[in-house]
């Protein structure tokens, strides 16, 4: 890593990249799988956690991010160990039973477990997943992009090898890049620049001109998505996240709030889609662009705000030499996971309640 990771700014910029996939996975959290119209009857904006009494907990979306950042601690500067740590951490993630994990992880996952290795344990499928995991990889990585290339490639093809999940978590982190930089995503970056770094797509290229088109007309990322038939809110198909998250970073790379506000409007995948968003904001308005309240009022263990930030300054100070991360006890997450998955099930129940 070069020394602008490690200078304070850097170290904000890492912290914010994490912080903010935090607080928009919290913040998405309740809302996943609810309609636009089903979201607004619960009178929003203005947006605040509502998971637990007016707090708010991560989900995978979080705890994939920061494993992927123990693991670029772990692994010093080589590929391959890099690989092989972040298989195993993500096979004894799954081995706590978390909830709310895609069938593609979960294949992977169960892939892994029976021997596979970091190289075959992915399966044909273009969820979410790696998206979710490379904005910090991004971060980084911001002055090596060949490094960030194999990086997300890597990562993604643990459990994703459609193409097309690896194309989309490079543009997630290569934004993310981008914003570690102060440079945010511009529509002469992904019309000019991108497709040079990455191989031609059609159906990516339409997406990327139906966002910067959008963008341009400041059109809310409501009415982008019901015009462009995502009237129930946003699937778990990397290009369609792609392409709102492309749409909102566009118009609000400076105000997360506002960025987070619309994207749970939108409905559909919020949790997930709010936390790729808040990886690439994040790491542009650094920890004091996101709202106090909402970090503040994320209530989690073990992977607790403190935690998370103790694993943001390691990685930040790190540089070539191989270095232990913060860890987390798994039986401690099982628990977690167990009580989690109690609290989404009554929260779940809640749903199902007035107003409608």
């Amino acid at each position: 890593m070069s020394n602008y990771h490690n200078d304070s700014s850097g170290i904000s910029r890492i912290t914010g990249c994490l912080l903010g996939t935090a607080a928009g996975d919290a913040i998405g959290l309740p809302f996943e799988g609810m309609s636009p119209r089903r979201i607004a009857k619960f009178g929003i904006p203005p947006l605040r956690h509502r998971l637990l009494f007016g707090n708010g907990m991560i989900s995978d979306d979080s705890e994939h991010a920061c494993m992927v950042a123990q693991c670029l601690i772990s692994s010093g500067k080589n590929p391959q160990r890099f690989a092989s740590h972040l298989a195993w951490r993500m096979r004894w993630w799954v081995a706590a039973l978390p909830a709310g994990i895609g069938l593609g992880t979960l294949r992977a996952m169960i892939k892994l477990w029976l021997g596979f290795n970091a190289n075959h344990s992915g399966v044909f499928t273009a969820g979410n997943g790696p998206m979710m995991r490379s904005g910090i990889i991004g971060v980084a990585c911001a002055d090596d992009i060949n490094r960030m290339q194999e990086l997300v490639t890597i990562s993604t093809r643990i459990t994703h090898t459609d193409p097309r999940a690896d194309r989309a978590a490079f543009i997630i982190a290569w934004a993310a890049s981008l914003a570690s930089q102060s440079k945010p995503i511009t529509a002469e970056q992904l019309t000019e620049v991108l497709p040079g770094l990455i191989e031609y797509d059609e159906e990516l290229e339409t997406l990327i001109r139906e966002a910067v088109d959008s963008a341009q007309r400041n059109e809310t990322a409501m009415a982008f998505c019901q015009r462009t038939g995502m009237h129930k809110g946003v699937s778990g198909y990397c290009y369609t996240t792609l392409k709102v998250v492309l749409q909102v970073c566009l118009r609000y790379p400076d105000d997360f709030q506002q960025a987070m506000t619309e994207i749970v409007q939108c409905g559909g995948d919020t949790d997930t889609v709010a936390a790729i968003a808040g990886s690439i904001i994040g790491a542009g308005v650094a920890t004091e662009g996101i709202p106090a309240d909402w970090i503040g009022h994320i209530r989690e263990w073990p992977r607790s705000i403190d935690w998370i930030t103790r694993l943001a300054n390691q990685l930040a100070e790190h540089q070539q030499q191989v270095t232990r991360p913060v860890s987390v006890f798994y039986p401690f997450a099982l628990v977690h996971n167990l009580l989690f998955m109690l609290l989404v099930l009554t929260h779940g129940f809640r749903r199902l309640l007035p107003p409608y």
